[in-house]
C-alpha cells in the first residue's frame, strides 16, 4: 500500500441535485418507526445503558440504532438528510470541476465561476477577484478560485452545523482538530463554533437535581439562584452553598432529554457516514481513506462519556491525582454527596478566564505566564502519563489570584499510548536534525500510519515544507498553528489517520498558543514548550529516549557541544527541572549503555585539551626557532605555522560555558564562575571547591563503581598524544621545507 491523493476521479456519475433525497431515502429507510408514545422512564433507562456502553470506548451501529427507537427518528431524518445531502451535492459538484492538474487559463477559470452553484454575488466576486490576481501573479489561477470556493463553503457547513444543533456542534468541533480528514479552510472555520446556548427553565433544572438526588433542593443548598452563571449546549451551571457546611459550589444540572436527543442524532450521523463511505466515490470520484462510520461510532461513544456526570467526577478526581501536585495547577474538590449521572457538585473557584482582559489586569495576572503554566502542564499530561484534559478552551481555564491556573470540565479526557509519547519527543528530536526519512518513520509509532505504507514519497513532501523557511530560524521559533496547518496540508494529501488521542493534543495546544497570542503576538508555543522536552531528554533513563538524546548530540560521530550546553540550558527553564535527574543521567553517561557518547564526547574533549595547550606548545615553538631563523622571522614563523584558528578558540567557550553549566547544576548554589586555563586540573580545583561534602561522595561513589571514567581519561590521553605527534610532525616538515628548497639552489 503506498501514498496516494484523495481525487480518484473529477467525473461526476449521478446529478447531484438527487444526493439529497437519495441520502434522505437512507435515513429513513434505516430509521425506526416512531412509537406513539414516549416515556422518560424509558429514556432514563436507555440512558444508562448507553453511559455504560460509553465507557466501553465505542458505540457501534446496533448500539445507536436501538437507542433510538422509540423516538420521532423518521421527520427528524428528513431535516437532517436534505440540509447535509443538498451540501454534499454542492462538495461533489466542485469537486467535479477541479482540474486534475494546474490550468494556467484564466477565461476558463473565470467561465467556472459564472457556472458555479450554489454561490452568492459576493463570494462570485471574490471569487473573479482571486483569478485575476493570481493570474497577474503568473500563479494558478483555479487554486486561488478554490481556495476561495472553499473557504465560503466551510462557512455554509458551519452554519448548517449550528442549526442542527448540539450534537452536529460537537461533531463540527471534532473535525476541527481532524487535519486528515478535513482541508484547511475547513479547519479554519469549524475551529470557531460555540459550545454555547440559552439557559433552560430554572424549574426544569431544579426537577432533575431533586429526582436524581432524591431530596429538595432546599435541603441540599443554600441560596440557589433562579438564573444559571453559564449554560452550554448539554448543561448549565448555577453558583449555590451546600446546607451542610456552608461551602460555596458550582452545580452542574444536565438539559433534559440530551440522551435521547443525542442519540437520535449520532444514530443519524453515523447512518449518514456510512452513506457517505459506500457512495462518495460513485458519486463524484472521491476516495476516503479513512472510512467515516468508525470514527462517528468512537466519537458518539466519547459524547455520551460527557453526559456521564459520574465519570467526569472520576476523571477530575485521577486528574487531580497525577497532576494536582504540579507547580501552579489547581483542581476543584468533587463533592460525592451530591452526585449523579446528570448532577454534579464541585468546590467553587474564583478566577478569572484567560481571555477576560480587564479581569486579568484588575488582578495584575500575565495570560502569557498562565499559559507557560498550562503548556508545561500540557506536556506532562501528555508524556508522563498519557493521561490528557482534551478540552481546554478559555472557559476550562481560570487564572487565580494564587497564581495558580485551575482546570474545569472534566468530560472530555484522553490517553496516550506509551510508545506514541517516547515517539513524540524522537519525532522532536528528529526535526531538529531535518532527518526527513528518520520523520516519515515516526508516523508509524505514533499511529498515523499502517506499517504496510510506504513512506518514501513522503519524504520529499516534508523536506519541502521545512526547508522552504520554516525552520531557517530554529525550531523554537515556528509559530505552532502555522506548523499544524502546514503538516495539515501534508496530512490530508497521503492517506494519514490522525489518532484521536493526537487530534486532541494538537487542539489543546492550538488553543493555549492562540490565548497567549491574543496577548502577545510573537508569543512562540515551542520556545515554551522546548525546556520541557529537553528535560525529559537528559534526565528520563528510558531507553527510547537515550537514543533519541544520543541523536541529538551525536552526529557522525563528533559530541555536538552547542547542543548538549542548549540542552542543559533550556532544561534549567522548565517548571519540572530537578538536579536528581542530572545525576541520574550522569550514571548512564558512564555505564556500558552510554559509550556512544561518551567516546564522541572525549574526542571532543581531547580537541579542547589539544588547544588549551596551545599557547606552551607556542612558546616552546618560537625558543626552537630562534636557534635556527634571524631573530626578525621568528614572529611571522611562529604565525605562520601555528596560528589559532578561530574554531578552536569558539571550542574552548563553548566547553567552558558547559562546565559551567555542569557545574551549576551539580552546585545549585555555586555562585562562582570558571577562570583561568582550561584544563582537568584547575576544572576539578573548580568542583571540588564549590560542591558539599554530601554530592563530593556522590560523585567519588558515581566513580568508584565505574571504569568509565578510567576509559575515558585513556581515550581522551590517546587522542591528545595522537595529535600532538602530528602537530609536531606537520611542523617538523614546515620548518625543513625552506632548509630543503635553499640546499637544492645551491
Amino acid at each position: 500500500m503506498g501514498l496516494k491523493p484523495r481525487i480518484k476521479s473529477s467525473q461526476v456519475r449521478i446529478r447531484t441535485d438527487q444526493i439529497a433525497p437519495t441520502m434522505a431515502t437512507k435515513l429513513t429507510n434505516v430509521a425506526s418507526a416512531p412509537s406513539a408514545t414516549h416515556h422518560s422512564k424509558t429514556a432514563k433507562i436507555q440512558a444508562e445503558r448507553l453511559r455504560a456502553l460509553a465507557r466501553a470506548g465505542r458505540l457501534d451501529r446496533d448500539d445507536l440504532r436501538n437507542a433510538a427507537k422509540g423516538l420521532p427518528v423518521r421527520s427528524r431524518a428528513v431535516q437532517v438528510a436534505t440540509r447535509l445531502g443538498a451540501f454534499a451535492g454542492a462538495l461533489v459538484l466542485d469537486a467535479a470541476q477541479k482540474p486534475s492538474g494546474n490550468v494556467l487559463d484564466v477565461d476558463v477559470a473565470l467561465d467556472d465561476v459564472e457556472d458555479a452553484e450554489g454561490v452568492s454575488g459576493d463570494v462570485a466576486r471574490e471569487m473573479r477577484a482571486q483569478v485575476e490576481g493570481a493570474a497577474r501573479r503568473g500563479q494558478d489561477p483555479n487554486r486561488r478560485k478554490y481556495r476561495a470556493k472553499d473557504a465560503y463553503r466551510a462557512r455554509q457547513l458551519l452554519n448548517l452545523l449550528v442549526e442542527l444543533g448540539p450534537a452536529f456542534v460537537k461533531v463540527g468541533q471534532a473535525l476541527s482538530s481532524r487535519p486528515d480528514l478535513v482541508p484547511p479552510a475547513y479547519i479554519d472555520a469549524l475551529s470557531r463554533l460555540q459550545d454555547r446556548m440559552p439557559s433552560f427553565p430554572h424549574e426544569v433544572a431544579m426537577q432533575v437535581v431533586e429526582e436524581d438526588l432524591g431530596r429538595k433542593v432546599e435541603d441540599v443548598f443554600v441560596d440557589m439562584p433562579r438564573r444559571p452563571i453559564a449554560a452550554a449546549s448539554l448543561g448549565q451551571v448555577y453558583k449555590a452553598k451546600l446546607r451542610s457546611n456552608g461551602h460555596t459550589v458550582a452545580v452542574k444540572v444536565q438539559r433534559p432529554g440530551m440522551a435521547e436527543s443525542i442519540a437520535m442524532d449520532m444514530y443519524l450521523v453515523r447512518e449518514a457516514a456510512a452513506w457517505i463511505d459506500e457512495n462518495l466515490e460513485k458519486v463524484g470520484g472521491i476516495v476516503l481513506e479513512q472510512q467515516l462510520a468508525p470514527l462517528v461510532e468512537e466519537f458518539a461513544a466519547r459524547l455520551f462519556g460527557e453526559l456521564d456526570y459520574e465519570q467526569e467526577a472520576d476523571n477530575a478526581e485521577k486528574f487531580e491525582k497525577l497532576y494536582g501536585t504540579l507547580p501552579r495547577i489547581r483542581v476543584p474538590k468533587v463533592y460525592r454527596e451530591c452526585l449523579s449521572t446528570r448532577v454534579l457538585v464541585t468546590e467553587w473557584i474564583n478566577g478569572s478566564k484567560l481571555t477576560d482582559k480587564k479581569a486579568m489586569e484588575a488582578r495584575s495576572l500575565s495570560v502569557v505566564d498562565f499559559v507557560d503554566v498550562g503548556i508545561e502542564c500540557t506536556l506532562r499530561q501528555l508524556l508522563d502519563h498519557g493521561y490528557f484534559h482534551a478540552d481546554p478552551h478559555p472557559g476550562n481555564l481560570l487564572a487565580m489570584s494564587t497564581g495558580e491556573l485551575c482546570y474545569l470540565d472534566f468530560g472530555v479526557m484522553s490517553s496516550a499510548p506509551e510508545n506514541a509519547r517516547y515517539a513524540i519527543i524522537a519525532h522532536v528530536v528528529h526535526l531538529v536534525n531535518r532527518d526527513y526519512q528518520a520523520m516519515a518513520k515516526d508516523y508509524y509509532d505514533l499511529e498515523f500510519l499502517d506499517p504496510s505504507v510506504d513512506t518514501s514519497p513522503l519524504v520529499p513532501a516534508l523536506a519541502n515544507f521545512f526547508d522552504s523557511g520554516v525552520i531557517d530560524m530554529g525550531v523554537d521559533q515556528l509559530n505552532f498553528k502555522a506548523l499544524v496547518d502546514g503538516l495539515g496540508e501534508i496530512f490530508f494529501q497521503y492517506p494519514f489517520r490522525v489518532p484521536p488521542y493526537w487530534a486532541l493534543v494538537l487542539r489543546s495546544l492550538t488553543v493555549l498558543e492562540g490565548l497567549a497570542i491574543y496577548s502577545d503576538p510573537e508569543y512562540k508555543l515551542l520556545a515554551k514548550a522546548y525546556p520541557y522536552m529537553a528535560q525529559r531528554l537528559l534526565t528520563d533513563p528510558e531507553p527510547t529516549l537515550r537514543r533519541s538524546l544520543e541523536e541529538l548530540v551525536v552526529k557522525d560521530g563528533r559530541f555536538d557541544v552547542d547542543r548538549f550546553e542548549g540542552l542543559i540550558e533550556n532544561s534549567k527553564k522548565s517548571q519540572s527541572y530537578d538536579t536528581e535527574g542530572f545525576w541520574l543521567f550522569l550514571e548512564w553517561f558512564l555505564s556500558p549503555e552510554g559509550h556512544r557518547v561518551r567516546e564522541a564526547f572525549s574526542k571532543e574533549l581531547a580537541i579542547l585539551l589539544d588547544d588549551a595547550s596551545y599557547a606552551n606548545t607556542r612558546n616552546m615553538v618560537r625558543n626552537a626557532l630562534k636557534l635556527i631563523l634571524p631573530a626578525e622571522e621568528v614572529e611571522s614563523a611562529v604565525d605562520s605555522y601555528l596560528k589559532l584558528r578561530k574554531q578552536e578558540s569558539d571550542k574552548a567557550d563553548q566547553f567552558a560555558r558547559l562546565f559551567e553549566s555542569a557545574a551549576e547544576i551539580l552546585v545549585p548554589n555555586t555562585t562562582g564562575t570558571f577562570s583561568g586555563t582550561l584544563n582537568p586540573e584547575n576544572f576539578l580545583k573548580f568542583v571540588q571547591n564549590s560542591i558539599s561534602t554530601e554530592q563530593r561522595k556522590r560523585l567519588q561513589m558515581l566513580a568508584e563503581h565505574s571504569d568509565a571514567l578510567n576509559e575515558l581519561a585513556a581515550s581522551i590521553s590517546i587522542e591528545v598524544i595522537t595529535r600532538f605527534v602530528a602537530r609536531v610532525t606537520k611542523l617538523g616538515l614546515q620548518v625543513s621545507e625552506p632548509t630543503t628548497g635553499k640546499a637544492r639552489k645551491k
